[in-house]
């Protein structure tokens, strides 16, 4: 409604500009008008207020004046011969006080009592009246300086021989002039009265405003304008010619334009009404104008939109003949109006839809309803149209059906659309493959539908998938997932439902599973097909997988826990050496809740510093025995009093990442024991520091350990950093920098558990390190395998051809010592030398070793 109004009235101002113009004027008129009215009343207002307080002003000043001569006049003539006899005193003065009711007392005071009233500025005479402030009690000689009430002191003098000897004190009531005062002047307005030389009688203020006092020396009486907090005011004074007083009046503009605002107030209402009626006309003309324009307007403006309408629009008679259609009609079935008319949209029927489904729609639309639906069309080409069609009947003024007006919307591609994102949001874009979310949904929707039977549910992980994605690029490892769901998608059964979870994660389950063997030849199959070397830009890699799986009764288990299960099978076969497939058992589900529960642990104590502590195993020259170097060890003992493996919870906190804040605490202890060491000449060597591989590719390991030694003034030749060759597979802008930064600062680099890994002998020599250590697994193997034997050898010799040190790690037989001696090891660890001892213990071992070098 308003929007309406709004345009009207935006269309009536652009079509009548002369008409608006003249009403702009003609308001702007009245308002003028209308203001100089109130102007000019406001200002009548200001003027007889002025007028009443100067009546006031006079008429208050000459009745003050007129009293005040009576007590003066009075008061002279007992001054001028005073009594001797004090009754005949009293006399008189009863009969003034009876004739003067501004007056309490008359006293007739020797000079000792009223000196007071004797001026020091000048001469009396006796005809003068000495005029007094105001003071506290009823009458002279009733001074209490917290009465209530107060009095007026009017002194004239006696004379004996032409010298004052006393005064006639007439003590006036200050209420009878307050009284006066209010008779004279009513109302709201405030009247003071002053002594001339600006002390307050009566009234609000203790002195005689500055303006007053100011103007008093070129005229005695005037007025002037200023404002306070109760608003705008005039004030008006007069000065006695007789007396040395002023009377001001005070009256507030508020007050005297009272009226007047009344009649603003009025006269304002009816200028707003006669503007509001003229633009009401003008409105309703407006309005009126538009909805004929409208109106007019309406007609030829659906008839355009019918007509160029993108949607394609059919009329049709009550028998189904097409009238008329427009030319969205003739692009989207390729038929002109020349073609359809007088035919019924029969001639658009696909084939998709029954005859039960024409029914229900005549049936609908012959009753006068609607019909809305979706239908698929055939182009006059042969192609398939999608559209969505509104069908509405149109009846006569008798009520009768007239037309049948369909509308189709194109909705081919929206449907195309729909179905891809279907796909999409269902598959995994890159293998086609079912995603986790709608393989869960068709795992739980199939454990729902069935009760009875077996189903059997497959979990396969990709091994050293990270490290080919790392190496070889993004690429390389989505051609591999490709490929790989295509192995897998032959080797699957057709009751088998295959999915990509995520990553290098696929998934299958089986059902109905005949018998359980089924899962142990489809695991095998499975492994086997993914072993197979994986080609990428003409170099094979070797890529193998770890299968999990599990299988049970229908109805007696849900999705999440079923795939759960399998996923602990599946971490059973990594952990058993990859490559293969394991099948669940409860013993995985205990060991799954044994890694949880350790990890809170591991976290608290990692958070609290608590448990952790640090052994260091001695590094022997492999000829003359001499220690030259220790490697630091973290030992952790949990809150129960257990010592845990670091085999079970330095992974954990590898894969969580807790080894990062882990790793920082051990450099640090490391690095403080180092310094007491050289403080107390247990300068032995190097420690060396285990460094994780999560540490090198995802924190700023190298720069941690340098800012701490930094810190702590400790030379980088005494501190050595040993990680796995696996560390080296990681593609890492960070490993980079942390190798990089290691070999400019000197550190020694100590290649650990060498033999176990994939690292190639290219990257190795590019990598300059200074230490190989041979794995005690082929250590172990020294006098008992040949070809142990052989691989420490080998190992032996290319690093010395490479220009590093070697070190043999889990030395425990004089046999292993003196076979390393020969094949020239250079340094030796293991129990057979020193298991891992404290720092306090390899202190004590250090000071013995030393006490026998002297011996």
């Amino acid at each position: 409604m308003l929007k309406g109004l709004q345009i009207a009235l935006r269309n009536f101002i652009r079509h009548q500009p002369i008409l608006i113009l003249s009403v702009v004027v003609l308001s702007a008129a009245m308002v003028f008008v209308m203001d100089q009215v109130l102007t000019r009343g406001e200002q009548r207002a200001l003027d007889e207020q002025s007028t009443t307080n100067a009546a006031l002003i006079y008429a208050m000043e000459d009745s003050i004046s007129r009293s005040l001569q009576a007590i003066s006049g009075s008061l002279r003539s007992m001054a001028s011969a005073p009594l001797q006899n004090p009754r005949d005193n009293q006399i008189i003065i009863e009969q003034m006080l009876m004739s003067l009711p501004q007056l309490r007392e008359i006293n007739i005071l020797p000079l000792y009592s009223s000196r007071e009233c004797l001026p020091t500025d000048r001469q009396l005479s006796p005809t003068d009246v000495v005029i007094l402030p105001p003071r506290h009690g009823r009458y002279w000689g009733d001074d209490a300086p917290l009465a209530a009430t107060s009095y007026w002191p009017a002194c004239v003098p006696f004379f004996v021989n032409e010298k004052v000897v006393g005064f006639v004190v007439g003590s006036i009531n200050l209420n009878y002039y307050r009284d006066l005062l209010h008779s004279v002047a009513p109302g709201e307005r405030e009247v003071s009265l002053y002594l001339a030389t600006g002390q307050t009688i009566l009234g609000v203020d203790e002195q005689l405003p500055d303006t007053i006092a100011k103007q008093l020396s070129e005229q005695v009486w005037g007025s002037y304008r200023g404002s306070d907090d109760r608003g705008s005011f005039i004030e008006s004074y007069r000065a006695s010619s007789m007396l040395p007083l002023v009377v001001t009046l005070k009256s507030y503009d508020s007050i005297a334009l009272a009226d007047w605002l009344k009649d603003a107030r009025m006269l304002r209402w009816i200028f707003a009404l006669m503007i509001g009626l003229v633009l009401l006309m003008v409105t309703v003309f407006a309005i009126l104008k538009h909805k004929r324009e409208e109106v007019q307007g309406s007609n030829h403006l659906l008839s355009e939109a019918v007509r160029n309408s993108a949607n394609a629009i059919i009329i049709t008679d009550p028998k189904g003949k097409i009238q008329w259609v427009n030319d969205a009609f003739t692009r989207l079935t390729g038929y002109s109006i020349k073609q359809v008319k007088g035919k019924t949209p029969r001639l658009l029927n696909s084939g998709h839809h029954d005859k039960a489904f024409f029914q229900e729609l005549w049936s609908t639309i012959s009753v006068g309803h609607n019909w809305r639906g979706e239908l698929v069309n055939r182009h006059k080409l042969g192609h398939l149209i999608s559209v969505e069609q509104t069908i509405t009947p149109i009846r006569d003024s008798h009520g009768e059906i007239e037309y049948f007006i369909a509308v189709h919307e194109d909705i081919t591609a929206r449907k195309e659309a729909e179905k891809q994102a279907m796909f999409l949001a269902q598959h995994d874009d890159l293998t086609g493959l079912a995603n986790r979310r709608f393989f869960e949904n068709q795992l739980n929707e199939r454990l729902r539908q069935f009760s009875s039977g077996r189903i059997g549910l497959m979990f396969i992980d990709l091994d050293r998938f990270k490290e080919i994605n790392d190496t070889l690029g993004h690429d390389a490892g989505d051609v591999l997932l490709k490929r790989t769901a295509k192995k897998l998608a032959k080797v699957v059964p057709d009751e088998a439902y295959l999915a990509r979870l995520g990553g290098d994660e696929f998934a299958l389950f089986v059902h109905p599973l005949s018998h359980d063997s089924v899962m142990s030849t489809l695991a095998k199959s499975v492994v086997s097909i993914l072993a197979k070397p994986f080609e990428y830009k003409n170099t094979k890699f070797s890529v193998s997988c770890s299968v999990g799986v599990a299988v049970a009764n229908m109805g007696e288990i849900d999705a999440s826990s079923l795939l759960r299960q399998a996923d602990m099978a599946m971490y059973r076969a990594k952990h058993s050496g990859k490559n293969t497939y394991r099948y669940f058992d409860e013993s995985m589900d205990q060991r799954m809740r044994y890694r949880v529960a350790l990890q809170q642990e591991l976290d608290v104590a990692i958070r609290e510093h608590r448990g952790l502590s640090l052994r260091y195993q001695p590094q022997v020259d492999a000829y003359s025995h001499a220690i030259i170097g220790a490697e630091a060890l973290l030992r952790w003992q949990n809150d129960h009093g257990a010592w845990v493996s670091p085999a079970d919870f330095i992974p954990i906190a590898e894969e969580s990442g807790q080894i990062i804040e882990l790793g920082r605490w051990i450099i640090r202890q490391v690095l403080l024991q180092l310094k007491d060491w050289r403080k107390a000449g247990l300068d032995f060597g190097k420690v060396a520091i285990n460094v994780s591989s999560v540490q090198l590719s995802s924190s700023f390991v190298a720069d941690d350990l340098l800012e701490m030694m930094a810190e702590l003034e400790l030379p980088t030749h005494c501190v050595a950093v040993e990680f796995t060759e696996t560390a080296l597979m990681v593609n890492s802008s960070i490993l980079a920098h942390n190798l990089a930064r290691l070999r400019e600062s000197n550190i020694t680099i100590a290649i650990d558990d060498f033999g176990t890994g994939y690292c190639s002998l290219s990257y190795l020599k590019e990598l300059d390190a200074h230490y190989l250590k041979v794995d005690r697994s082929f250590v172990d193997g020294i006098g008992i395998s040949d070809s142990d034997e052989c691989i420490v050898s080998a190992t032996i010799a290319m690093a010395k051809g490479l220009g590093m040190k070697v070190v043999a790690e889990g030395v425990e037989t004089q046999q292993q010592t003196e076979f390393l001696a020969k094949q020239d090891c250079d340094a030796i660890q293991g129990y057979f030398f020193g298991k891992p001892m404290t720092a306090e213990e390899f202190a004590e071992k250090l000071s013995q070793r030393a006490l026998q070098a002297t011996l």
